[in-house]
């Protein structure tokens, strides 16, 4: 009987340490999810913004070649850049402007929503192996009663009901 107890014993501690190892390995791994995953949103974000400021870029050249077919038109026709095509030529400018700022806006925003989803991640990941950590120490309690119980058992030390 006590080479059963033994047996039981043992087979407890076993697949204790295995639950154990199983755990600490899923924590392992939720930490460097997270971590990859919150990599790609910071790459994603810095990569929005480049993409951004080529299309300002462009739009800026855009804007310039417009402005300066607006001043053509305007002296073909023999009205200098005075009064009302001075004002029209402003107006030009400062709506083109508007548009790339809006660009860069939208860009920085989704940037920016980019790099916090990037820290919650982390946070996440953190969370999930502090979680893994404490269920790593709830199985290795739990295996303590059943262990002694049978130790106890093989030794005598304890009637079996």
């Amino acid at each position: 009987m006590a080479f059963f107890n033994i047996a039981a014993a043992v087979a407890t501690v076993v697949g204790t340490a295995m639950s154990i190892q199983g755990q600490r390995n899923a924590a392992k791994a939720a930490e460097q999810s997270a971590e990859w995953n919150a990599d790609q949103q910071r790459k994603q974000a810095n990569y929005e913004e480049s993409v951004a400021q080529k299309n300002m870029r462009r739009e800026r050249e855009n804007n310039k070649r417009e402005l300066a077919r607006r001043r053509a038109t305007s002296a073909r026709g023999g009205l200098m850049e005075t009064g009302a095509v001075s004002d029209n030529l402003i107006e030009a400018s400062e709506k083109h402007q508007t548009e790339i700022d809006d660009i860069w806006e939208k860009a920085s925003t989704q940037a920016q929503t980019r790099r916090a989803q990037a820290n919650m991640s982390i946070w996440e990941g953190q969370v999930a192996g502090q979680a893994a950590k404490t269920a790593m120490w709830t199985t290795g309690l739990k295996a303590v009663a059943p262990v002694a119980k049978s130790s106890a058992a093989a030794y005598g030390n304890l009637k079996e009901d």
